[in-house]
């Protein structure tokens, strides 16, 4: 019996689908299919049937999986107890990120501890809502923006990595043709760039002092991606709602300005899960600690390059 097999049934039987678990282990759907069928005539037996659509385990599965669940967990305690021993860290780290933030958060962090550990392979899934918490078994750590929820990860364990607020910002151009608003109350008059999750409507929720305002935004533009926000924006199209520091190097260069700068969101987590015995191996326990002391990296982090910076970097 091979152990990645026994992986690729525990992701199958996580996300329901040969496709799914296609997507979160990153290989070809034909690859996933090939050693569930070889892992169900090691065994014998069907793991699952299908049902709506959908896989689901059959009696065999249901008594295999846990089982599989313990196999894997003693294989990675085995290799993480020998690496220990050694302090060593080789191989590969698999990590795990929605969507709303790996290209100006996630990307940062980790290709800074790219750079301090060359030897280790690193592996960066952007999956968005279930998808991302179905996957997490394949996974060495997510990486996840607000409140964990609960009871999803419950089994997991939770660091935090640091906080950060959201403002709102408008191009110089479109407050002057506009005006800039007295209060958040005025915003309702304005055209808005919306943030959407791919399940709702991000709440806009500003706070100053002990004073708060909530505002659904009536978008005149609507995103899923905080790049595209930010872009429309900088073209006129509005007021975005957006981490202070992702929008830093566009207000020194007079492309953005703050609006209502003394309202801005609460601080919004970041978050590390991860299965706590994966702290025992070295190569999690170095990504975990290095996000967290690297944290404030992604608010000076250069997202262009000229070629005269890239040769300064050699």
């Amino acid at each position: 019996m091979q152990l990645d097999d026994v992986n690729v049934f525990l992701q199958i039987a996580a996300s329901g689908s040969l496709s799914a678990a296609s997507r979160d282990l990153a290989r070809p759907k034909a690859t996933v299919s090939h050693q569930l069928r070889r892992l169900e005539e090691e065994i014998g037996a069907s793991l699952f049937i299908r049902s709506a659509n959908r896989l689901v385990l059959s009696e065999a599965g249901e008594e295999f999986r846990d089982h599989a669940r313990n196999i894997r967990r003693a294989c990675e305690r085995g290799l993480d107890a020998a690496r220990r021993s050694q302090n060593v860290a080789v191989g590969k780290v698999r990590i795990g990120s929605g969507g709303e933030f790996t290209s100006n958060v996630i990307a940062p962090l980790v290709l800074h501890f790219a750079r301090l550990h060359p030897q280790l392979r690193l592996e960066v899934m952007v999956l968005r809502g279930d998808a991302l918490l179905s996957a997490r078994d394949s996974l060495d750590c997510i990486l996840f923006l607000g409140e964990p929820p609960m009871p999803q990860v419950a089994d997991l364990t939770a660091r935090l990595l640091s906080r950060f607020p959201f403002g709102l910002y408008a191009s110089p151009r479109y407050l002057a043709a506009h005006g800039q608003p007295a209060s958040p109350r005025d915003l309702r008059a304005h055209d808005l760039i919306g943030f959407h999750n791919g399940e709702t409507l991000t709440l806009w929720e500003l706070e100053n002092g002990k004073q708060d305002y909530s505002i659904h935004p009536n978008a005149h533009f609507l995103t899923n991606d905080y790049w595209a926000a930010k872009l429309a924006a900088i073209h006129d199209h509005g007021i975005c709602f957006i981490p202070h520091f992702f929008a830093g190097a566009e207000v020194e260069d007079g492309l953005l300005e703050p609006v209502l700068p003394e309202w801005q969101s609460r601080e919004i987590p970041m978050y590390a899960l991860f299965s706590s015995h994966r702290l025992n191996n070295p190569n999690t326990r170095l990504l975990i600690d290095a996000l967290s002391k690297n944290f404030s990296d992604i608010f000076s982090y250069l997202y262009t390059a000229t070629r005269k910076d890239s040769l300064s970097r050699r």
